[in-house]
Formats: C-alpha cells, structure tokens, sequence
C-alpha cells in the first residue's frame, strides 16, 4: 500500500465529506442533454444533474441517499439485476456513483475549519471512549472489524489495564472513531473489512503517536504511560524496537506538527482508496473523500502561513507510518516462532492475526 500517489488536490468536485449534501450542476447544462437516456435507469426523462445525464428520479435518490444517517445494504449479496420497478437502494445508489455522480461540494475556507472541527468532536469522543471505557464482553477479532456498533461499557473507578487490555482499547476506539464517518455506511460488508485490513493499523499508530507527542514523550506509550509493547519481549532487539516506538513522533517534533494536521492526515489515511480487493465504487466513494481532506489540509496549511510546501511535509508522515506497520507485522509474525512459549494468546493478538490474514 502507497501513498505515493497522492497529489495536491486540484478537483472541486469531491469534497465536503461530512456535508452529506451533494452540489448539483447547473441547470444550463440541460438544454444540451435533450433526448438522451438517464445513465442510472434508462428513463427518458433526464437533465444534467451532479456530473452525470439522469432523471429527476434518481437525482433526488441520490440526493437522498448521500444524507442517511443509517448504513444502507443490499439484501441479494451486492449481485442485484437493475431492472424493473423494485430497486434496491445499495446498487442504485451504487450505480450512481460508478456513472459519475459527484458527492460533494468544493471546500474553502469556512468548509475546512467546519471539517476540523467535525473531526475533533468525533477525535474527542475517541478519547473518552479509550479512556473511561473497558472492553465489552464476548466480543470476537472478527465481529470489531464488521461495522457493526460497538456497545462501550463504562471503567469502574481504580480499574488497571495492562498491556493487552489497552491494546484492545485502543482499537476498539480506533475503529469505533472509523465507522463515524459517512463513506462508512455506503460501502460494502467486504469493503469495510479491507479497507479496516489495509488502513485501521496505520491510523491507530498515528494517533498513538500524537497522543504520546502531545504529552512531550518521546517514545509512543498507552495513557498510563506504559510500554506499548508486552513485558515478555523486553530485551527483544531494543534497537529495533525502539525505532517502532520513537520514529514517528522524532519526525514530528521535527515538524512541529498541528492536532488540526494530525486529525486531517488520520482522515486521509482511513480513506485509502488504494487498498487490495476494494470494488471499484468503492475506490470512487474513498478517493472522493480522500481528495476533500486533502483540499482541507491544504487550506489548512495555507491559511497558517505555512504555504503549499507544507502539504507534501505533513502526508510524507504517511511513509514513517507504513515502515512502522511492516516493522510490526515482521516482528508479531517473527517472534512467536522465536519465542513461543512466551506469546500469551487473547482477544489482542486474535486482532493482529486477522489484520494479517489473507482473508
């Protein structure tokens, strides 16, 4: 998985990710499209509407699809014939979106603090839910990543965790944080499950890392300031160790790096459309939204004086970020044969070999 295609956002078509309002063209295109067929449908009735030639049916579906509060799925297994009178919602509005049909409006200024200010309501939440929360029971490895809600009991007053309990902590909120954001109730059960299998891993050892460079440490640690890694590795390669924990917050304290920066690159990175396996309406859900919180950190980086450079700074973070996450994955999948007796197995390491498997 690589960032390295990212360029400086220049489309105003896809931004505003959190408006659900899509921005319809403008009525003057109309005239031009007489006689041609709805892209979404087929009915004769059309116009120009949000990028794409279709009927006022389906722009008003669309309209309304892109504000619902609820996941939408599709009760045929995503395999659904578009025909006829009985439509289902998924693959319409599925079918809208691999016509053309663009979601959002540009971003500017106002729009880019609005989003900011989204994100550190849903970031706080976040906190609060690592913090005063403790891990519901009976849940599987399996059942966090399914977009499903997650039910946060609250922490008894003096209750300790250890290593593996904020371990899990600190994924469950990291993936409740996730299914917050809009996309999230567009896409397929499959693609929610790869797209947590490519990019979960990545935002949670960033806002590890901000959680830890924002109290002035210099080594990523859990809120009680313990070892993000268990007991039993000390003495396991410090070195190399040492690198996973310190890397990334070295080069942000080189940056100086913003909480505003910080949250704006975990939203980017959450919408990889680049990630293996991922339905091609869905890349062009995530590639949409990536594009809007890249227009908002630009605007971001521009409104505070740091200028356009500062934009390729803070997503080269992103590279820092994936050596971390192979350097983990080598060292979770090597130290088990190096030390078997010693790998304690629990719902924490079930989560770290389902964001491994191949499946």
């Amino acid at each position: 998985m690589s960032f390295d295609s990212f360029s400086e956002p220049s489309s105003p078509e896809a931004s505003s990710p959190e408006s659900g309002s899509p921005e319809p063209t403008s009525p003057a295109h109309n005239n031009l499209v007489y006689g041609t067929a709805c892209a979404v449908c087929g009915s004769k009735k059309i116009a120009f509407n949000y990028g794409v030639i279709c009927c006022n049916s389906c722009k008003m579906f669309f309209s309304r699809a892109m504000k619902t509060p609820i996941a939408i799925s599709c009760k045929r297994q995503w395999n659904c014939n578009f025909s006829g009178v009985e439509k289902c919602r998924y693959c319409r509005l599925h079918r809208c979106l691999l016509t053309g049909m663009r979601c959002f409006k540009s971003v500017d200024g106002p729009e880019t603090a609005r989003i900011i200010v989204n994100l550190m309501i849903k970031d706080q939440e976040r906190k609060n839910n690592l913090l005063n929360s403790k891990i519901p029971s009976n849940l599987t490895a399996t059942e966090m990543f399914e977009r499903k809600p997650i039910i946060f009991e609250p922490k008894a007053p003096g209750t300790e965790f250890d290593f593996y309990d904020w371990g899990v902590m600190n994924h469950l909120s990291c993936i409740d944080f996730a299914t917050k954001f809009r996309f999230m109730m567009y896409l397929s059960p499959a693609d929610v499950k790869v797209l947590f299998k490519y990019s979960h891993l990545m935002y949670m050892i960033l806002v590890t890392a901000m959680r830890s460079y924002s109290a002035g440490l210099e080594v990523m640690c859990h809120p009680d300031g313990s070892d993000v890694f268990p007991e039993e590795v000390n003495g396991y390669n410090n070195e190399f160790l040492n690198g996973i924990k310190g890397n990334l917050i070295g080069r942000m304290r080189e940056l100086r790096v913003t909480e505003e920066e910080l949250l704006l690159l975990g939203a980017i990175i959450l919408c990889n459309p680049a990630v293996t396996d991922m339905s091609q309406s869905g890349r062009i859900l995530l590639a949409a939204h990536r594009d809007s919180y890249g227009q908002a950190l630009l605007q971001n980086c521009n409104v505070h004086s740091y200028g356009p450079s500062r934009f390729p700074e803070i997503l080269s973070l992103t590279s820092i970020i994936i050596k971390t996450q192979q350097d983990i994955h080598h060292f979770s999948s090597l130290y088990p044969i190096v030390h078997p007796q010693q790998v304690k197995k629990n719902l924490f390491t079930d989560i770290l070999d389902f964001l491994r498997s191949e499946n």
